[in-house]
């Protein structure tokens, strides 16, 4: 009886001593558009993976947007903002004051780079969207990266892209 004891602690011993208890948690970072609360403008999912619709706009219209960014556990380190390259739309940021109190003097707001300390693991960021001409193509890509480290990138990685189309019309003038 004591032998039998005896064998399952000492699998119990080789068991729990086998267990990497210095690995980091590790996950791939998320972001979550939002449209401003009070605008009747939807965003909807598309057949292609994190690709989302919003309704359409007309030229001249401000819509408002915040993202919340999380990088889970593992801390976020840069957050890219483009836009499609055919000038159909401009994008107003923060005020350069309360961004620079978040982000690195290596970011460059104007080509979207935002460099980040790395010691945050969430980022709320709001910034509106101008439309400026008709473009059936306009879009929105956000990229965040965090200090995750994956062995398998079959399992996840260490940044996450979402983009949001945004047709845009001319108003419609009525006489």
């Amino acid at each position: 009886m004591k032998s039998k004891i005896l064998l399952l602690l000492a699998m119990v011993g080789i068991t729990l001593s086998s267990c990497d208890l210095t690995g980091e948690a590790n996950y791939t970072p998320q972001i979550y558009p939002y449209i401003s609360t009070g605008d009747s403008l939807s965003l909807y999912y598309t057949d292609i993976a994190n690709v989302f619709r919003m309704d359409t706009i007309n030229v001249g219209d401000t819509v408002s947007f915040y993202l919340q960014m999380t990088g889970v556990e593992n801390n976020l380190t840069a957050f890219y903002l483009t836009q499609s390259a055919d000038s159909a739309a401009k994008i107003i940021l923060p005020d350069k004051n309360s961004m620079d109190s978040i982000f690195l003097s290596s970011s460059d707001y104007k080509t979207g780079k935002f460099f980040m300390k790395g010691t945050s693991t969430d980022l709320f960021f709001p910034f509106k969207y101008i439309a400026r001409k008709q473009s059936n193509e306009a879009k929105l890509t956000f990229t965040i990266v965090s200090d995750a480290k994956f062995n398998d990138s079959y399992i996840g990685t260490n940044s996450s892209t979402l983009t949001i189309k945004t047709p845009i019309v001319e108003k419609l003038v009525s006489e």
